[in-house]
């Protein structure tokens, strides 16, 4: 399957309303003190599956998604010195990084996504989430990322074969 520019920005805002439904819907529900039968089958099944507070575990795991995710980006930007530009999906970037974060991960960016939509479905205690989640993971894994290595390894030669040979894909 070739990927296009338009697949990836369609998948972002799925996975980005799918998350702020999920979030919103919870949010309502408690605020509200309603209770939505839609709601609670849908998006909050089977309900108390981690109950509080240990749900709130999740908060560190969202934060520890966060902190991963700026320093993967402060690399890209300031070590690395690939600009934002030079960071969007369908552009090849000049420089192959492997600072920071990417010394234990090739993708550290995908990887505090991953860890972020988790961190949320332990707090919002969400099976749909967790689906989410497996379904994101198939598309990095068996789409982009491959897309990007591919990318890479004709951009970066036997310089990025040698530091795949070495850095794991996830960790």
């Amino acid at each position: 399957m070739k990927i296009e520019r338009h697949h990836v920005r369609v998948f972002s805002i799925i996975v980005v309303w799918l998350t702020f439904a999920t979030l919103l819907s919870y949010l309502l529900a408690l605020i509200l003190k309603v209770n939505f039968p839609l709601v609670s089958s849908i998006f909050l099944f089977p309900v108390d599956l981690i109950p509080f507070p240990y749900n709130l575990s999740g908060l560190f795991v969202i934060g520890f998604g966060l902190l991963w995710n700026a320093y993967a980006n402060y690399t890209l930007l300031f070590v690395g010195k690939i600009g934002l530009r030079d960071r969007e999906p369908f552009h090849t970037p000049s420089t192959l990084v492997v600072d920071g974060p990417y010394r234990f991960s090739r993708n550290p960016v995908y990887l505090s996504a991953l860890i972020m939509i988790f961190g949320l479905a332990i707090v919002l205690s969400s099976l749909l989430l967790i689906i989410l989640l497996a379904v994101v993971y198939g598309i990095f894994q068996f789409s982009l990322i491959r897309w990007e290595e591919r990318r890479l390894k004709d951009a970066f030669g036997i310089d990025y074969l040698e530091y795949r040979k070495h850095v794991r894909r996830w960790l």
